[in-house]
């Protein structure tokens, strides 16, 4: 199945409806697509990440990632927690030369994805790819749901149990990856941005705090700790609000 036409994606009577019928009609993959100079096997039955890429033909969260961009240079390390296929890890390192990447992903499918992305897009030398979720030291279960992209360690309506995951502080999986301390940073974990992100900053001296940071609030009011407030005490200020992410660049 291919996806409808953008004009008829668009049309206002039938956009909806025929996103729902494409959704149940998605193919399983590997789709193979190609945006933005970026190539990708996709799995659109099985992630929204994936489906969207195919259903739209273009790479989500532009804004986002620009920003990104623009605090990286050659020899700088990106942080990418909650990498799911790596839109943001493949993006990143295709616009940034010399720029390197440590992804994090614990769901095996995702990961494996992203793997093989990174490979297809000659880019696996420059990312190190880690099986473990970022958070205090131990185990803890994954839960899923029919999104791969929705997998959290917060139990959440309609998730299912799924495999018990190593969790470890993103300052000990930076140190054992043999990464610099990041540049930049993304963070999307379902509502544990809090647990994964504030230690990091209350141990690791301020100057190898990251340059710009983008962090999910879709899922805010599961958070133990404000990070947005804790983050603009620590010099932080906002530089842009979407619909689901805040961007933070640091002034002092």
């Amino acid at each position: 199945m291919r996806p409808p036409p953008r004009w008829l994606r668009r049309a206002p009577l039938v956009k909806d409806p025929l996103r729902h019928l494409s959704k149940r009609m998605a193919p399983l993959g590997p789709v193979r697509a190609e945006v933005e100079g970026v190539r990708l096997d996709l799995a659109p039955a099985d992630n929204k990440v994936d489906f969207d890429i195919w259903y739209k033909g273009r790479l989500e969260e532009a804004a986002e990632r620009a920003f990104l961009c623009e605090h990286l240079a050659a020899g700088d390390w990106f942080a990418d927690i909650g990498a799911n296929i790596g839109l943001y890890t493949l993006s990143l390192l295709s616009r940034v030369p010399g720029a390197r990447a440590i992804a994090f992903e614990p769901l095996t499918r995702l990961r494996s994805r992203l793997v093989h992305n990174l490979a297809l897009n000659g880019l696996a030398e420059r990312a190190v790819v880690r099986p473990e979720a970022v958070g205090p030291v131990g185990a803890l279960t994954l839960y899923e749901s029919r999104n791969a992209g929705r997998s959290s360690l917060i139990a959440f309506d309609g998730a299912r149990a799924g495999d018990t995951v190593a969790v470890r502080p993103l300052a000990d999986l930076v140190e054992a990856a043999g990464a610099a301390p990041p540049a930049a940073l993304k963070i999307d974990v379902e509502g544990f941005e809090a647990a994964a992100l504030m230690p990091y900053f209350d141990t690791v001296p301020a100057g190898d705090w990251p340059k710009a940071v983008v962090i999910e609030t879709l899922h805010r009011a599961f958070w133990e700790r404000d990070c947005l407030q804790e983050l603009f005490q620590r010099g932080y200020e906002s530089a842009g609000m979407t619909d689901e992410n805040a961007l933070l660049v640091r002034t002092r």
